[in-house]
């Protein structure tokens, strides 16, 4: 493919051709040529035949071409006037024009039949870009035929004079008049047609430059997406291997420390044992943040995949209550259980499915304040719209503070907290309800969000009873792209 740049219509000479629009201007020739009963004829630099309209000459000239020499001259005249000079040379003269001003370039060139042709170059911003044929016609004060005629053998001077008569008779400078004429609408045309050929040409020029700077654009665009990718992944990467090298020293610190608050490397006094518990509950909440980034960072990779089979989500309830028992009677808060007296057996990955429930519940706990109530219910298999089969749904329900309704799209966003603030009052990585959404829909469901601020929150997992396929790859959360305003 070429990379050389394409040459603007405005740095080089156009063509004939380029300018005029030939099949209008052919039938405004036409309409010269029956009028004034005069053949034209339009040639451009190359010789290229733009028109060609004749009337009245065929059978006198076919006459004379019919002889092996009139036929030898005919073609060596016709060669001249078609590609020869334009100079008042070889027979060319100054037409008759009686006083009147002829345009630049205009000569007459006498046949060797007697009959004239009238030549004009066609200039335009000084480029010579071909040539104007009138004729032939036969002069007023012709009389008889000329010895370069009469002296071809067999010509019969009888016969060529009944042809002849039907070759339009007139004045030199009457023709040359009309060829005038004709030279101010040619150049009307000229001008009206080189206008609107550099408007089309400069307008394709702007929309192939438009395009090309598209191209770029977009070809930049995909090598930062290439790249944006390259880099997610290593982050992604990145945070899985340091999650997974910080757990195993993270856990031998929890342990150890469980291992001395009970006494077994000897007794210790109760400042001693507090400080030892305090240092087990900091543990043990920053090795959940390290597995919640664990979790996501695989996800993100592409690395999770579901194990679906028959599981008891009544079970799955009760565990993940019991997880978070503790944690909500340490805060005050009352944990509820609402599920149906039965439930057939559904198909899900039990352990994503219970992580689902305890990171709702998890998430309830810490922003309902001392006093609050939270509950999760379990509802019958029956017919879910959203997901146009039978399903059920995990609902996880609190009385905490709220989330603004402008938030509830973006706060499944990985490391996402509706407070930012170096100074907010609730901890955490942002990072459970990314994973709750992942899960949910690894398994085709739906997460449903409604909230008032000030009174509380209500998370809706809905899910199908058998999931779309028997393994599942989990994907990052899909979240809307948020509509741009209309500018118009």
């Amino acid at each position: 493919m070429s990379t050389q740049p394409r040459e603007s219509v405005l740095q080089r000479r156009l063509s004939l051709s380029e300018m005029l629009d030939v099949s209008s201007f052919q039938e405004v020739v036409r309409g010269f040529v029956e009028l004034y009963r005069i053949g034209i004829k339009v040639f451009d630099e190359r010789g290229a035949k733009l028109a060609d309209i004749k009337i009245g000459n065929g059978d006198f000239c076919g006459y004379v071409f019919s002889f092996p020499d009139g036929r030898q001259r005919c073609t060596k005249w016709v060669q001249r006037v078609k590609d020869g000079p334009m100079a008042q040379s070889h027979g060319a003269r100054l037409p008759v024009l009686d006083g009147e001003r002829a345009p630049s370039g205009l000569v007459t060139a006498p046949c060797f039949t007697g009959l004239r042709y009238l030549l004009l170059p066609i200039s335009f911003e000084g480029d010579t870009l071909g040539r104007i044929i009138f004729g032939p016609f036969l002069p007023e004060e012709m009389k008889g035929f000329p010895d370069t005629l009469t002296d071809i053998a067999g010509f019969e001077v009888g016969t060529a004079q009944a042809l002849v008569e039907k070759v339009r008779r007139a004045p030199e400078s009457t023709v040359a008049r009309v060829m005038s004429h004709f030279f101010q609408v040619f150049e009307t045309l000229l001008l009206a047609g080189q206008k609107m050929y550099l408007t089309s040409q400069l307008h394709i020029e702007a929309t192939l430059a438009q395009n090309k700077e598209l191209e770029a654009r977009n070809t930049r665009l995909s090598e930062m997406n290439s790249r944006l990718k390259e880099l997610d992944r290593l982050k992604s990467s990145f945070l899985a291997t340091v999650s997974h090298e910080l757990r195993t020293p993270l856990t031998s610190i929890i342990g150890y420390s469980e291992m001395l608050a009970e006494g077994l490397a000897g007794p210790m006094n109760q400042e001693q044992v507090d400080y030892v518990r305090t240092i087990m509950d900091k543990g043990e909440t920053l090795l959940k943040l390290i597995s919640s980034i664990l979790d996501i960072s695989q996800i993100e990779a592409g690395k999770v995949r579901l194990t679906f089979e028959p599981i008891d989500v009544q079970e799955v309830i009760s565990s993940s209550i019991s997880s978070l028992k503790p944690q909500a009677t340490k805060k005050g808060v009352v944990l509820e259980t609402k599920v149906p007296p039965k439930l057939d057996r559904v198909v899900a990955d039990r352990d994503r499915l219970r992580q689902v429930v305890v990171n709702l519940l998890a998430n309830a706990v810490k922003f309902t304040p001392k006093g609050g109530k939270v509950s999760a219910t379990l509802t019958s298999v029956e017919h879910q719209a959203e997901l146009s089969g039978d399903g059920y749904r995990i609902i996880v329900e609190d009385s905490g503070v709220g989330i603004p309704k402008d938030q509830f799209d973006r706060i499944f966003q990985s490391f996402y907290q509706v407070d930012s603030s170096s100074t907010r009052e609730y901890g955490g990585a942002g990072l459970g309800l990314a994973i709750v959404k992942s899960f949910v829909e690894g398994h085709g469901g739906l997460v449903r969000v409604t909230s008032e601020l000030n009174k509380g929150s209500r998370f809706i997992a809905i899910l199908p009873v058998i999931p779309p396929t028997q393994m599942a790859n989990v994907s990052p959360p899909q979240l809307p792209i948020p509509e741009e305003p209309d500018r118009f």
